[in-house]
């Protein structure tokens, strides 16, 4: 019988012998966002009577979170939860009771899989952000970018029956790296659209062999001043784009053979670079902070899923950071 979360235990919150600060680690990640309403976002991924989970569904989500913040693999988190009273005050778990094996919280990611759940819940998450004015949304600009991931099973070699261990939703990513040398990457491009201050609101993967711009109408938003992007989507459909919609033009322009780049596009990208390097930041997080440059799983669904959870991880994080340093303004408190 699965139990609602608001009925879990609360006894990190109420025990003064467990007040201490590192217990409140994850505090500002607990106070940021109603969780509640995400929590209605899940119920319906268990629409059948029989086979429901045995802990509350916003257990298992924030379990999954840890994971990606604490970069533990299904089994390591697991037994994080066993033993690790912060983890276990986040996820509303009783001390000495029962946590949630690996195989729970795999089959609860792959419950989200099956229901495409994960931009709904991204997409509550910042709204909610943008009610508390975390994330400012008049005036914001968007900046898009794509970066190549590693496959899980991306060398050479075949397997059971004869087929090969290599990812086959994957792809080859070849792109020359800053010395002109051309790196390939056999896996996944994840492309996202962030704002000024680096929270994700639009995110696709797509095979690593498909071309970043092949997904700039997914990262359009629609409500930017502008648009900022490196030279890779540069053409003359993106620019009459975003004439039609009213978005300033800062995408770099890139050089042809027998047309090099002009003094004054070189001195234009270089002036763009600077609030373009922002888009690159979410990667950084993803692959140094989260552990998270090889995917974890196989095919691309899972992967959108996954890294759709990651986006999700940081966001709320940053909007905990926002939280401690300049608190709270509620949309009522605003003239």
């Amino acid at each position: 019988m699965q139990k609602p979360f608001s009925t879990q235990p609360e006894l990190f919150v109420t025990s003064a012998d467990l007040e201490h600060p590192s217990l409140q680690g994850l505090d500002g990640a607990e106070a940021v966002l109603d969780w509640a309403k995400l929590e209605h976002l899940l119920i319906g991924i268990y629409a059948s009577k029989t086979g429901r989970p045995s802990y509350p569904l916003l257990t298992l989500l924030r379990a999954s979170l840890l994971g990606i913040w604490y970069r533990l693999s299904d089994v390591e988190l697991a037994q994080t939860l066993f033993r690790d009273l912060l983890f276990r005050k986040f996820c509303h778990l009783e001390l000495g009771g029962d946590v949630p094996d690996a195989s729970t919280i795999g089959r609860f990611r792959q419950k989200l899989v099956d229901a495409d759940l994960w931009e709904q819940l991204l997409g509550e998450v910042n709204r909610q952000l943008e009610v508390k004015h975390i994330i400012m949304t008049e005036g914001r600009i968007n900046i898009i970018d794509a970066t190549p991931i590693e496959a899980a099973q991306s060398g050479p070699g075949k397997g059971v029956g004869g087929q090969p261990k290599r990812d086959p939703e994957a792809g080859w990513h070849v792109k020359a790296d800053s010395r002109g040398n051309m790196k390939s990457t056999y896996g996944y491009s994840i492309h996202t659209g962030v704002d000024e201050d680096g929270f994700i609101h639009r995110q696709t993967v797509t095979p690593g062999n498909a071309h970043d711009s092949t997904e700039r109408d997914t990262l359009l938003l629609g409500d930017e001043v502008a648009l900022y992007a490196d030279a890779a989507y540069s053409s003359r459909a993106t620019r009459k784009k975003l004439e039609r919609f009213g978005i300033e033009d800062q995408v770099q322009r890139k050089g042809y053979r027998g047309h090099p780049l002009s003094a004054a596009d070189v001195i234009r990208n270089d002036k763009i670079a600077v609030t373009r390097s922002g888009g690159e930041r979410p990667f950084a997080t993803y692959k140094s902070r989260y552990g998270l440059a090889r995917t974890r799983l196989m095919g691309l669904v899972r992967n959108m899923t996954f890294y759709g959870l990651a986006a999700i991880a940081h966001n709320i994080q940053k909007g905990a950071k926002f939280l401690l340093l300049y608190g709270l303004l509620e949309a009522e408190q605003v003239g």
